[in-house]
């Protein structure tokens, strides 16, 4: 499936006035009931940490900020815990009256690599405004399966069960001094979207020693799933700037890659122009939307493109 996405610019970039100094990170979309559209994402601190936020938009020009979140949606979690150096909102379920957050809890180290990633769930309450941490420990973290990192989940309620594919390291690297993780899409499955069971081997296959593909987002369209996803290098800083991928499959398991049909690149300047990454998607009567992130991984802001509305189709 080729599509051609045309994009429309920057919608939203912190100014560092108020609490959130820089970022705005892996937007995600959240349809309110006055038919606004709230774009969870996260932004930073002034000591560089991620926490949740939001901004709500006109949900057929989502350039049209409406309002603005000053405050974290959730505090960081105590000192010791798995999300006590960050959060990052990146996957919502709304499913059996339930509105559930997946969410990526950040851990500074001192030794040996920079930070540790797991998966942590909150509940969305309040009609969209409030966050409610359902555990003090991830959901899944490392283990057996995982021996280095999960992060990045994107969830589904599918042939009833829940399905996720999330991320997972393979190694870490050095580059220039700098401890770089190594990673790529795996696949879980579980009966209550919290305990899951986890498949042995990536779904998603590099295709070249030292690549990082991260930040899954899986729709199905008659019968097939298409994944888009961000995908970089790590050893120099030209090569660390995301570009977004895309696959399909007819299980969820077996995976094609065809990332030149991505249908966008990067522009010739401005916000976005040496990184795009972490697009999300939502339709709208004629078109579908897909929200992104700009440059330093969304130091840049948070725009948009649209395409035809494929999903109808």
């Amino acid at each position: 499936m080729v599509i051609t996405w045309q994009k429309k610019g920057l919608i939203y970039c912190p100014d560092g006035s108020g609490f959130f100094k820089t970022h705005a990170t892996r937007p995600i979309p959240y349809l309110l009931d006055n038919g606004n559209l709230r774009i969870f994402f996260s932004s930073r601190s002034d000591e560089d940490m991620p926490y949740p936020t939001f901004i709500d938009v006109d949900i057929s020009n989502p350039q049209k900020v409406l309002k603005i979140n000053n405050e974290p949606l959730l505090q960081l979690g105590r000192v010791g815990t798995f999300d006590d150096s960050g959060i990052t909102p990146v996957s919502i379920l709304r499913h059996d009256g339930e509105d559930r957050m997946y969410y990526v809890g950040w851990k500074r180290r001192r030794y040996g690599v920079s930070i540790e990633a797991t998966i942590g769930l909150a509940m969305i309450e309040a009609g969209g405004e409030k966050l409610r941490r359902v555990y003090e420990g991830p959901i899944l973290g490392q283990d057996i399966n995982h021996p280095l990192m999960t992060a990045a989940p994107f969830v589904i309620f599918d042939d009833g069960k829940y399905k996720m594919w999330y991320c997972s390291g393979t190694e870490w690297r050095n580059a220039n001094n700098n401890p770089e993780p190594i990673y790529t899409v795996f696949y879980a499955e579980s009966e209550d979207g919290v305990y899951w069971m986890p498949h042995k081997n990536p779904v998603i296959e590099y295709d070249y020693d030292g690549e990082i593909i991260s930040a899954p987002w899986v729709i199905k369209i008659r019968g097939q799933y298409h994944m888009w996803y961000s995908k970089r290098g790590y050893e120099t800083k030209a090569a660390k700037n995301f570009s977004i991928g895309y696959a399909v499959s007819d299980d969820g398991l077996v995976w094609q890659r065809l990332d030149a049909q991505a249908g966008i690149r990067t522009s010739e300047s401005g916000w976005d122009s040496e990184m795009i990454c972490y697009p999300s998607f939502y339709p709208h009567k004629n078109k579908v939307y897909m929200l992104y992130s700009g440059n330093g991984v969304g130091r840049g802001g948070i725009g948009y493109a649209v395409a035809d509305n494929f999903l109808v189709k």
